[in-house]
């Protein structure tokens, strides 16, 4: 099969695939966040970041200690750091997220709040229902095939990347 065939097949599930779980839509899963930021959310569960170190009266008015977390978190995510930058201010804005002191005085860490982990969690709670319900109709032996599926593009794609 020639690539540029495969390069149209890629892309044409990948519009399937995004149409199906809604991903497209201005927010993820009728909820307040869109999917980039639902990424973001994600991340900062994951692994809190650390600022640059202890914030000035202007870094703190301005977010500026958080420009070297964002740039990073922006490489990992291939976003705009400007663009993450406005993210990590909503967040904090809406009490999802925050700064704090980090441990044995190092700079301080951007993490989600208890809030941040309660929108998240309820955020896997409805992302994990619609695909419980996209594959419900499968049967067993759909199941597995499926799942062998994902598994081996999973492994083609990291192979092929590398």
């Amino acid at each position: 099969m020639p690539h540029e065939a495969l390069v149209y097949e890629i892309r044409r599930f990948n519009r399937f695939y995004t149409g199906l779980v809604g991903l497209l839509d201005e927010t993820l899963i009728q909820s307040p966040f869109t999917l980039t930021e639902a990424r973001v959310l994600f991340e900062l569960a994951g692994r809190p970041r650390p600022t640059s170190g202890e914030p000035g009266f202007l870094a703190r008015m301005f977010h500026l200690d958080l420009a070297p977390v964002a740039s990073e978190l922006a490489g990992e995510l291939r976003l705009a750091p400007a663009y993450l930058m406005r993210v990590f201010r909503k967040f904090t804005a809406m009490g999802l997220a925050e700064m704090r002191a980090g441990r044995e005085g190092g700079p301080l860490v951007l993490s989600l709040t208890a809030r941040g982990k309660a929108a998240l969690a309820a955020l896997e709670v409805a992302t994990n229902r619609d695909l419980a319900r996209l594959i419900a109709k499968l049967s067993d032996e759909e199941t597995l095939a499926l799942w062998d599926a994902l598994n081996r593009v999973t492994r083609l794609l990291e192979t092929a990347r590398m």
